[in-house]
């Protein structure tokens, strides 16, 4: 979903001029940032340490500010030198306005999704839990469609240096090597092993809902709207426009 996402906004007409030619001459390392948050998969650190924010939502330091704000607020906090921009190489500006676009996303997604429609009493915990990893894995299983082979391609060509001071470079690459083959020829993405894993589920039931739209209609989109989805896809884009829009606003106007 990240990467469809920062597909999208690189080649859509949203961004100013001078930004969108930096992420296009970036374009790997902005395609890599929007997925890194999600690089404790393979580095071992908690949730927390690579997104900036809680679940349950806990406006506690050292996550988060007094007053709850955003988690890329809560990273740059944490750490300065990535919100002084104009410093920034290139790759790693354009790797971070991608990172911090993932936060948004998965901050986004939080509120107006998984709250809204999965923490609501309508069946026993684990059953919710369970079909909200189906549908984001069906999700993903849609937006891979979304993506052509120079996706990894880019990717193959991030080679981070230094760029994040909580996660190490070889962390980061083999996150992206991870990325990188799953999406190539003959493979598919793995989001429902990884979410089987973490549930203690087999992988086959994931899957065997997934091959049956009757029981995605029955099991998943009965409790939510597809227009919820596409509400979150439009917010999240203009929100992610906006914001990567104001980090890299100082390095371009250099």
């Amino acid at each position: 979903m990240h990467l469809a996402l920062a597909e999208e906004i690189l080649y859509g007409d949203a961004l100013p001029s001078a930004t969108h030619r930096l992420l296009i001459q970036q374009r790997g390392p902005f395609l890599l940032g929007h997925t890194a948050p999600d690089v404790q998969t393979v580095s071992g650190q908690t949730r927390d340490e690579t997104h900036f924010y809680s679940i349950p939502r806990t406006p506690a330091p050292p996550l988060r500010g007094e007053g709850g704000g955003p988690a890329y607020e809560a990273l740059f906090a944490a750490h300065p030198v990535l919100a002084r921009v104009e410093s920034l190489p290139p790759a790693q500006a354009a790797f971070v306005a991608g990172y911090i676009s993932h936060l948004l996303l998965d901050e986004l997604w939080l509120d107006d999704i998984f709250q809204r429609y999965f923490l609501q009493d309508w069946g026993p915990l684990r059953e919710r839990l369970f079909l909200h990893n189906v549908l984001r894995t069906w999700m993903d299983s849609q937006d891979q469609q979304r993506l052509d082979g120079s996706v990894a391609t880019a990717l193959r060509k991030a080679e981070p240096q230094n760029w994040l001071p909580f996660v190490s470079d070889e962390h980061l690459r083999v996150w992206r090597d991870w990325l990188i083959e799953q999406l190539g020829p003959g493979h598919s993405v793995q989001t429902a092993d990884v979410f089987a894993q973490r549930m203690g589920v087999p992988v086959a039931e994931m899957e065997a809902m997934l091959r049956s739209p009757q029981q995605m209609e029955e099991r998943v989109f009965r409790h939510i709207p597809r227009s919820a989805l596409q509400s979150f896809h439009d917010t999240g884009y203009a929100r992610s426009v906006a914001l990567i829009t104001r980090y890299l606003a100082h390095r371009n106007s250099e």
